[in-house]
């Protein structure tokens, strides 16, 4: 009977310091926006049980310029998950707080427990961190950290949500404001009247079937490159390895630099256009006296050409990700029609 009293003591108390822990927390976001952590709030509000809401901190460094130009950044990503009313729980989602902490001797044992070497980095904690044996706290907090730098591209607001959202299990939404909104509503008034006065002036251009092959084969090559993503985010064209050499391509299957997908996507373009001449290639040669060897050749250098450009964009897609894509398809496939064969996505 005292064991069961003792408990129910400790279940009341746990509960007690929990709601104050999460009141506490509440009050500094409402007041400041942001919370500001030393050393002694992080354990305290992050290490030490119990503690039933997430903490996604900010970590960044005096004079650290990529620290101040995200801040704007981090702080609309805090104002959003406030408006929709993160700061308290629901049913099944546990309260979200936004904080902050700035390196310096007080704090660096907390940069150093989490491995971070650089500023500024992101780091979502949530309640089983507590948890989590030693030995298994590093693998735990890589999936929990980010550690931001120029390679990233351009970081908003929007990546900061998409960040966050995976791992608080809310779908927090990006709000434009009014001055954005009308922006961009402006630029694309303008685009739609400028190209409707480029097609009244340039009308039989517009109409000709080769401009059409041309253009679209353009649009095709651009948007496998990922072109307008690379714009939005800046991503560099090219970039430097360790060794300050010249770098085309990263390692990292959730990046890429501007030439490696404008290249890989020139690839795949070249093999499709290459299937395509040779499906109307006995029409080009039907006014060609061309001996059948001839012909053969250029059927095999063709089949050759695609070979070899599939291998190629095969090789730098199975050293970007453990996804491997190959083009001839496992034996488990299922083979059939077009609508349920699944070797032929490539």
């Amino acid at each position: 009977m005292i064991i069961i009293l003792l408990f129910l003591v400790n279940f009341i108390n746990a509960d007690s310091l929990a709601s104050q822990k999460t009141n506490e927390l509440r009050e500094m976001q409402l007041r400041d926006g942001i919370i500001e952590l030393n050393s002694t709030g992080y354990f305290y509000y992050t290490m030490e049980f119990p503690r039933p809401y997430d903490i996604v901190i900010y970590f960044v460094a005096p004079s650290c310029k990529l620290c101040n130009d995200l801040n704007e950044h981090y702080q609309k990503v805090a104002k959003f998950y406030a408006d929709s009313g993160a700061l308290y729980k629901s049913e099944s989602k546990r309260a979200v707080f936004f904080a902050t902490m700035t390196f310096n001797d007080k704090n660096k044992q907390v940069f150093e427990q989490l491995g971070f070497i650089s500023a500024p980095n992101l780091f979502v904690s949530q309640p089983h961190i507590v948890f989590v044996p030693q030995d298994e706290r590093e693998r735990y907090l890589r999936d929990m950290k980010w550690t931001i730098s120029y390679t990233d591209g351009t970081v908003t607001a929007h990546k900061f949500l998409e960040f966050i959202n995976k791992r608080t299990a809310r779908q927090v939404d990006y709000k434009a404001s009014t001055s954005e909104a009308l922006t961009v509503i402006g630029i694309l008034l303008g685009a739609l009247t400028f190209g409707g006065l480029i097609f009244i002036i340039a009308r039989p251009l517009f109409l000709n079937p080769k401009l059409w092959f041309i253009g679209s084969v353009i649009i095709f090559i651009t948007c496998l490159a990922g072109v307008v993503y690379n714009i939005i985010h800046n991503v560099p064209f090219f970039s430097q390895n360790n060794r300050g050499g010249l770098q085309w391509k990263t390692n990292s299957g959730r990046q890429q630099l501007g030439f490696e997908g404008l290249f890989l996507s020139l690839g795949m373009t070249f093999v499709g256009l290459t299937m395509v001449l040779i499906m109307k290639l006995k029409v080009l040669l039907k006014h060609q006296k061309y001996s059948p060897f001839t012909e053969r050749f250029l059927y095999i250098t063709l089949f050759i050409c695609i070979f070899v450009m599939i291998q190629f964009v095969e090789e730098n897609y199975r050293q970007k990700s453990h996804y491997n894509p190959i083009y001839w398809p496992p034996k488990h496939y299922i083979k059939g029609p077009l609508n349920k064969d699944q070797g032929n996505s490539f």
